[in-house]
């Protein structure tokens, strides 16, 4: 009998050891999950006076690929900031706080390992000692406000069935998003943005299949939004190559209960930026990139291409 994908339940924890998994302690709500797993065979091809192509198979090293997604939650998505912006700092004596998530830049500068956990009618999947490669948002004028994001972990691991608990914490609907450019509120019809690090398993011959490490490389952000060009400003900006901020913000709920999310860039320049005049109205797609700087760090000081700051009931040492 066919088992329903919708009893699905996605959960995560931070670990103590990386690659070591652990229990979840959170669950987030999911659109998109899809594992990957990697074993890796070996071929044995060593001739043997036939002409075939392989003589056996051997077991690999092994590994697994996570692209996961879902609506942002206040509360939730803190892992996915967590896991590409580890320089945390939280602020605040009760709820509601205020999380800043920016690039580590002392230490080792590698965000904390995380375990991934996949609950489904047919047992109970751990992906240990993960690091993403990707978070995204995507934002339009109607839905939610909606995240994606890629991952590189260790090979499962079973375990016993855990109880799910859900957020309280309403989704984001699109209208309520505010977007600025070098300071000042811009109509955007649809919009995303994306942080990416480069993630590689180190590997060798150590009598295990799994990685000695995962680790995560250099912090890059890009986007692209849709303007409707009301004025040539944003036009010549791409022309001349301003540098100018972006800010991509929302708030919601009041008292301890209030919560919310600025993505903000200090400096981006436009990457392409020409007219569309396929509508009854003339827009302007525009990408971007964001440039390191010294305005968006976090206590490590050093530079970030990008400033997270969430708010949330979440207090401090928990999502590190």
């Amino acid at each position: 009998m066919p088992k329903p994908s919708h009893l699905a339940a996605l959960g995560v924890a931070k670990e103590v050891t990386p690659g070591t998994a652990v229990a979840p302690t959170a669950w987030v709500p999911w659109k998109t999950l899809t594992p990957k797993d990697d074993i890796n065979l070996i071929e044995d091809t060593g001739q043997r006076g036939a002409p075939v192509d392989v003589f056996g198979l051997l077991p690999g090293q092994k590994g697994a690929e996570l692209d996961i997604g879902g609506d942002v939650y206040a509360d939730t998505i803190g892992w996915l900031l967590t896991s590409v912006l580890p320089d945390l700092t939280v602020t605040g004596a009760s709820a509601p706080y205020t999380t800043v998530f920016s690039t580590l830049c002392t230490g080792d500068t590698q965000p904390p390992s995380q375990t991934w956990t996949i609950a489904d009618p047919l047992g109970t999947w751990q992906y240990p000692g993960a690091q993403f490669s990707e978070l995204g948002f995507k934002w339009n004028a109607d839905g939610l406000l909606e995240w994606s994001a890629k991952a590189k972990s260790w090979g499962y691991s079973t375990t016993t069935t855990p109880t799910p608990s859900f957020t309280a914490v309403a989704p984001v609907a699109n209208w309520s998003i505010t977007n600025k450019l070098g300071g000042s509120n811009i109509f955007v019809q649809d919009g995303e943005l994306t942080i990416k690090r480069d993630v590689t398993e180190i590997r060798g011959a150590a009598g295990t299949q799994n990685p000695y490490r995962i680790w995560s490389g250099d912090v890059g952000v890009e986007g692209k939004l849709t303007l409707v060009m009301e004025s040539t400003t944003q036009r010549t900006a791409f022309q001349a190559g301003t540098v100018q901020s972006f800010d991509c913000l929302y708030s919601q709920g009041a008292g301890a209960a209030a919560n919310g999310l600025t993505l903000h860039c200090s400096q981006v320049a436009f990457t392409e930026g020409s007219p569309n005049y396929g509508k009854d109205y003339i827009e302007l797609p525009v990408t971007f990139r964001a440039i390191a700087n010294t305005s968006d760090v976090g206590a490590s000081n050093g530079y970030s291409p990008i400033k997270a700051t969430l708010t949330n009931a979440i207090t401090s040492g928990t999502y590190k």
